[in-house]
């Protein structure tokens, strides 16, 4: 078989009924099937979805009565794919936000080109999102950006948080066991980062345009649940840095702060200098002992440009009257987002493959 589509659905009948036979339509030209996984959907989805198949014979129901979580439905419909035999396996929402004319492109580069995963991109030349609010669009963006800080291995991909892809069969067996159940709609993050600790450079990775509108049928599952559960998420995947460096940042400062007060009275200027000074190499060695990193000297020498950079901040935004509260707030998060980029941060996944 040349690809199956996973389709996860929730009260999504009107909408499958434009989609299945679009479907059939674009991958008229391959060896195609349709792995539909509802979650107890009350609006006859099922019906719509076992017609189809009786019509067609390239589809199948996986029906499992209660809500049990996006992730864990769309590794459902991805292990049916493989047990199927498909070369290529596409990810996608039934709501026709990801339109069906993209499929064919996703499933080329896969099964023509050879490239490990295909993903369907907004933010490529070609690409584009229509009808969203401001706040939408910011909520998208914030995402994009966070889990390209937290994650390096994303920082090539323009959309790494699309729910729209195609994977190479070949690839995902090796890997699908290792994916959660919670990662929901942007289980794309888990399969980036366990290919990326697994295959490292060799992995190969395109990204293909497409137009993402607001559905017209049915209601939006984005709901703050799913954005807790993207932050929880990310802070995972990236080996909990940010948490790390906070943690490693209040030991060093109790520890400059403990030297300063032993040293000040014997001499003032040596005991500030020494404390900060430990200060910085405390932060650093522990923040390198958390992230699993062997002490390096480079690093103790870039994390000292940091912490230098962020002090002249907070100097130029006293002089020009900034209040202080926000004067350490804009430099603490100048220091903590250069110290991300400098010091590499490994996959939490490097411990299980």
């Amino acid at each position: 078989m040349d690809t199956c589509v996973v389709l996860p659905t929730i009260n999504e009948a009107d909408n499958l009924r434009i989609l299945l036979p679009m479907l059939r339509n674009y991958l008229i030209d391959y060896d195609w099937f349709v792995v539909v996984v509802d979650d107890g959907s009350t609006d006859g989805t099922q019906d719509v979805v076992t017609e189809f198949a009786r019509a067609t014979g390239r589809a199948e129901l996986i029906e499992r009565g209660a809500r049990l979580g996006l992730g864990s439905a769309i590794k459902t419909g991805m292990r049916a794919c493989l047990d199927r035999g498909a070369k290529s396996i596409v990810v996608m929402d039934a709501d026709l936000q990801h339109p069906p004319d993209v499929v064919p492109n996703l499933v080329n580069a896969v099964l023509r080109d050879g490239v490990d995963l295909a993903i369907a991109s907004r933010y490529v030349r070609g690409g584009g999102i229509v009808g969203w609010s401001f706040r939408r669009l910011a909520i998208s963006k914030g995402a994009t950006y966070m889990a390209r800080l937290l994650m390096p291995w994303t920082r090539s991909i323009k959309d790494p948080i699309s729910g729209f892809f195609a994977v190479n069969a070949g690839r995902l067996r090796d890997v699908i066991d290792l994916l959660s159940d919670s990662s929901g709609y942007k289980l794309i993050l888990e399969l980036l980062t366990l290919f990326h600790a697994k295959y490292g450079d060799s992995l190969r990775i395109v990204e293909a345009p497409y137009v993402f509108r607001n559905r017209v049928y049915g209601v939006s599952k984005l709901n703050a649940h799913e954005l807790i559960n993207y932050s929880l998420l990310v802070l995972k995947l990236s080996n909990y840095s940010v948490l790390k460096y906070l943690l490693s940042l209040i030991v060093g400062s109790v520890v400059g702060y403990v030297f300063f007060n032993a040293l000040s009275s014997i001499n003032p200027v040596a005991g500030n200098l020494i404390s900060i000074e430990l200060s910085l190499i405390t932060v650093i060695t522990i923040y390198q002992l958390l992230m699993g990193i062997k002490p390096q000297l480079r690093y103790y020498a870039k994390y000292h440009l940091v912490k230098y950079v962020a002090v002249a901040v907070k100097l130029v935004l006293y002089m020009t009257s900034t209040p202080v509260l926000i004067v350490l707030a804009i430099s603490g998060l100048i220091q903590l987002l250069m110290t991300l980029r400098i010091i590499p941060i490994s996959p939490a996944v490097m411990h299980v493959l």
